[in-house]
């Protein structure tokens, strides 16, 4: 094999490479650039239609990483080098050199307003609002979206199942198990968006490393397998892992391994930490396994449960079975957001040359012009979103500045919304990046993060938060907005 052509794989947000778009985005470009149009300045903005798994909200991850990207955005000589050896089928280049001598040394000059990560968001609201130069708001596409939607969706499917360890108001840690079925090598994504989301630790090596977060295991049934008697298999990790002595108990028989596991403990006089079930009837086994512990004097080992777990399973398991298990491990169902495997989240032009542009189709109507949301506050909950104008003065002093009114969004009967002045309120939106410069650093701290999202959804009402037939929160359309979206409707259904 030749292996001068091939490269090794970039560091994704190290290179910054402007070529982690889709091929139409640059041909629109040079397009755009041969027809004068790639500086005129337009405001695109990311957001979602739908709630995933059924729920009623998103966790916004991703900023982080998204930020090192803009902050390394350059067109590198490999970029270049990319550029020119592309050929149509004619044999032709795609992209002439007038164009190529373009992009050569150009700087990012786009601006950007976002949310926080681990904010909480809603469909239809803005979660990025990207201004500038026509075709680098167009080129930023791919990889914001590339990021924002697994990245969030990850953090939301995690938020929901550390909200299920805990269905019985006892905190469980629940322990992120699936670098073996992530999507891509490394698992970096997946465990970084689990852990904002609400995992406390990853069986990720590196992946823990990298973001200096606990790691967590405990065996694998290949290990039992390698000694002659399981017995054998406990004693030999339990003497070499005196601070580690969580062993997995169902390789062969669920209960002879329980046994073992105890008589293990007792023969090398070390503590037996805990023990895990990663098969079969976790609800009759955590409740044979905590008898037969009790009774032993075992009282103070831990029960881990694993085996494809989902928020709805651990709900069940904790809330209609009472299996008395300590801890949570999930990996599948997490890292691979099983039963909502996309996002979906888009990325819509809003504004052209100051002029505000709407999309209009059958579901997919979109909101018009640069807009912000203001979340209102109510004894200390979340209680409605609005979705505003950005350049309405609306929030002064941390309340609304004048009386509101709010179209509900997607209502069929324009149902209305009437919110006072002087209520408390703040805007979801911020601004994190200037001329392609960035102000604002990003949070990279996961531990922040998590924080993070864990109090914002300490502020909403636990019916938002079911994980079957959730309420739905309450977001509207400011009435000037709503004004402009039904006109910009009717203008267009008369060209």
């Amino acid at each position: 094999m030749n292996t001068q052509i091939f490269r090794t794989r970039p560091n994704l947000l190290e290179c910054g490479s402007p070529l982690f778009c889709d091929f139409y985005h640059l041909t629109m470009a040079q397009t755009w650039f041969l027809d004068g149009k790639a500086e005129e300045h337009k405001v695109s903005e990311a957001f979602f239609r739908k709630c995933p798994f059924g729920g009623s909200y998103l966790m916004a991850a991703g900023l982080g990483e998204f930020l090192q990207w803009i902050g390394n955005w350059h067109f590198s000589d490999a970029d270049i080098a990319d550029l020119q050896a592309f050929t149509n089928a004619d044999g032709t280049s795609v992209f002439c050199e007038e164009f190529i001598n373009f992009v050569k040394g150009q700087k990012l000059k786009v601006n950007i307003n976002t949310v926080k990560e681990g904010e909480i968001v809603f469909p239809n609201e803005p979660v990025y609002s990207i201004s500038g130069p026509n075709w680098q708001v167009e080129i930023v596409e791919a990889a914001l979206l590339n990021i924002f939607n697994p990245q969030s969706l990850i953090a939301t499917k995690a938020s929901r199942m550390a909200l299920a360890s805990s269905a019985d108001n006892i905190k469980r840690p629940l322990l992120e198990f699936g670098l073996r079925r992530d999507h891509e090598l490394g698992g970096f994504t997946e465990t970084r968006a689990a852990f904002i989301g609400g995992a406390t630790a990853t069986s990720n090596t590196k992946a823990a490393g990298h973001y200096n977060i606990p790691a967590a295991g405990t065996m694998a049934h290949s290990f039992i397998m390698s000694y002659e008697k399981e017995l054998d298999a406990f004693k030999a990790y339990m003497r070499h892992n005196p601070s580690n002595t969580t062993l997995l108990v169902d390789t062969y028989d669920t209960r002879q391994g329980i046994q073992n596991a105890i008589q293990a403990s007792l023969d090398t006089k070390i503590p037996l930490m805990g023990i895990r079930i990663d098969s079969g009837d976790l609800a009759y086994w955590g409740k044979e396994a905590r008898r037969m512990l009790d009774d032993a004097g075992f009282n103070k080992t831990k029960l881990v449960a694993s085996n494809d777990l989902d928020e709805h399973l651990i709900e069940n398991l904790l809330l209609v079975q009472k299996a008395p298990y300590d801890i949570m491990a999930a990996g599948t169902k997490l890292v691979t957001a099983y039963d909502t495997p996309a996002l979906g989240g888009v990325f819509k032009t809003k504004s052209y040359l100051g002029m505000p542009k709407i999309k209009v189709a059958e579901g997919k109507t979109t909101i018009p012009g640069a807009t912000n949301v203001i979340r209102i506050e109510k004894n200390g909950q979340f209680n409605g979103d609005i979705i505003c104008k950005a350049d309405d003065e609306i929030i002064k002093d941390g309340e609304i500045s004048r009386n509101l009114t709010s179209y509900t969004l997607g209502s069929t009967n324009q149902s209305r919304v009437t919110f006072a002045k002087g209520e408390k309120a703040h805007l979801l939106l911020s601004s994190v990046v200037r001329d392609g410069k960035i102000i604002v650093e990003p949070e990279l701290d996961l531990l922040l993060l998590q924080q993070r999202g864990q109090n914002n959804l300490a502020k909403f009402d636990e019916a938002y938060k079911r994980l079957v037939n959730p309420h739905v929160y309450g977001v509207g359309l400011e009435a000037g907005l709503f004004a402009l979206q039904q006109n910009l409707i009717q203008a267009h259904r008369t060209l």
